[in-house]
Formats: structure tokens, C-alpha cells, sequence
């Protein structure tokens, strides 16, 4: 078995602190990543600039600090998560219509649950398997440090989340033996620069976007489900599923991607300060 690094235990300590101290140090954190280190400012003022070009200067400095604060909100938060009690992350993560995943549990219906970098994703994937009825899966990259690898994974896995590696997605899902599974895609990240096959409208930029949500879809019959993510207050936020096709097969080509790519733009100019805008998400246009 894989030993656990050594700052596995003073991380535990401080995921114990109670709330208000740890968003004491996120305050401080956020000063340190603004005016100290400007970690990837260009990065997120051009990406901003890139997808608001409509809103004045002071508006997009708005969003970017917002940004910062919800950056390092999500930081300490996420340590928090190996302490975290299911019964206060339940409090914490709200979802909205879970009859919706009880009618397709009972209809024998697996589920492409999409998302994207919206407010505390980790603790979205983290709670789901509290939230609904469906067994579990969402992909994941593996880190190279095998220490560091098995810390994530431990941390993650706390409340049913069962994960898989990224380069075995089509082998694992198509071989599935669970009945009506709930698998969690990430699907606001860019694809590499060899493996663009298609680019869907994104903030009006013919955007490099993966096709794994909607050939995976069709392949395994997933009705397909965004989910809107809303912080309701500070360490607070509610899920709100949306059905985008329940039977994928009657599809057009590209009308999966492009529905979930649109319900992503919509939930980002809601709430632009929320989305995780340090991705390089136009780095091969």
C-alpha cells in the first residue's frame, strides 16, 4: 500500500479549524496570489477579455477579483473535505430535484452528469454520492507522485465517489456492469492541440471542445444532465440539474456538445466571477 505524504497529517489538522478561520486564510492567500505573486493574471484578464469584450475595464477587474476569492475559497475548502462530515457537507451541498435522478434510477436509465469549474467543483463531486440514488464514477487525471496521487484519491473517494483514470474512460465505462450509473464529466477543459476534432461556440469563439460527453453518451445510452452550480453564500451552494437529452441515439452529430457547452456559457455569465478563469481554455484556437 502507498504511504500517505507527510503533510497528510498537519493538512488534517487544519482542514479542523472552523470555518471562519479558514476563510481568514483564504482572505490572506487571495492578497498573496494577487499582489505578490499575480498567479496567471494575464492568464485570467485575457481570458476574461477574451469572453466579455462588451464590459467595461472596471466590470472585468470586478470579475477577475471575484475570481480570486472564489479561487482560494475552493483551496481551503477543499482540505476541509477530509474532515468534512457527510452530514455537514449535506447542509452545504444542496441539489434541487433529485426527483429527477429517483425517475431514472427507477427507469433503469445511467446518467452523464455534466458540469464545469463553477464554484466548489470538489465538493460537488464529492457530495453527489450522498445526493442521489445512482451509483457513482467520475474520471480523473492521475498525478505522477504516487503519494500525492493516493492522498486525492483517498480524499474524493471519502462518501462513495468511485474514481477512474482519464486514459482508461472508454475501456471502464463501456465494460460497466452497474446497472443506471451516474458518471461525472468535467467538460470545460481543452482538448490537446493533436486531438481538436471539433470546435463548439463558446462566448461566440469557435472554441477546441472534447467529444468524449457525447460519443461516450451514445455509446453507453446515458441521458445526459447539466447540472448549474450556485454558491448560495460563502461555503453554501445549490445544484440545479437540467436534462439536456434523455435519449442521446436520436441525436444529431455535435448537438450534445453543443447543448452542454451552451448550458455551460449560460451558468458562466450568471455568475462570471465563479468559473475557474486560470484555465488556458483558448490556448489553441
Amino acid at each position: 500500500m502507498t504511504k500517505l505524504p507527510w503533510w497528510n497529517l498537519p493538512a488534517r489538522g487544519f482542514s479542523r479549524l472552523p470555518f471562519f478561520v479558514l476563510y481568514a486564510f483564504s482572505n490572506g492567500i487571495r492578497l498573496v496570489l494577487i499582489h505578490v505573486l499575480g498567479y496567471r493574471k494575464s492568464v485570467v484578464d485575457d481570458n476574461i477579455q477574451r469572453a466579455f469584450p462588451e464590459k467595461s475595464s472596471s466590470e472585468r477587474r470586478e470579475i477577475r477579483s471575484g475570481f480570486y476569492k472564489n479561487l482560494t475559497d475552493i483551496m481551503v475548502e477543499s482540505i476541509k473535505s477530509l474532515t468534512i462530515s457527510s452530514v455537514q457537507l449535506r447542509k452545504r451541498v444542496i441539489l434541487h430535484d433529485r426527483e429527477l435522478f429517483v425517475r431514472l434510477k427507477a427507469e433503469n436509465r445511467g446518467v452523464m452528469l455534466v458540469m464545469g469549474h463553477q464554484t466548489n467543483f470538489e465538493w460537488v463531486a464529492l457530495a453527489m454520492p450522498l445526493l442521489v440514488p445512482q451509483k457513482t464514477f467520475a474520471v480523473y487525471g492521475r498525478v505522477k507522485n504516487p503519494k500525492v496521487n493516493r492522498f486525492i484519491v483517498n480524499m474524493r473517494q471519502r462518501f462513495g465517489l468511485t474514481l477512474f483514470q482519464m486514459k482508461d474512460t472508454y475501456d471502464f465505462m463501456l465494460s460497466q456492469k452497474e446497472k443506471a450509473p451516474l458518471y461525472i464529466f468535467m467538460a470545460d477543459q481543452a482538448p490537446h492541440k493533436g486531438k481538436i476534432k471539433y470546435r463548439a461556440p463558446f462566448f461566440n469563439i469557435p472554441t477546441p471542445t472534447h467529444l468524449g460527453v457525447e460519443n461516450l453518451a451514445k455509446k453507453c445510452d446515458l441521458a445526459v444532465v447539466f447540472i448549474q452550480v450556485k454558491r448560495i453564500k460563502r461555503g453554501h451552494y445549490e445544484i440545479t440539474p437540467r436534462l439536456l437529452f434523455e435519449h442521446p441515439k436520436n441525436t444529431e452529430t455535435h448537438e450534445i456538445t453543443n447543448a452542454h457547452v451552451g448550458a455551460l456559457e449560460e451558468m458562466i455569465r450568471e455568475s462570471p466571477a465563479d468559473w475557474l478563469w486560470s484555465h488556458k481554455r483558448w490556448k489553441n484556437l
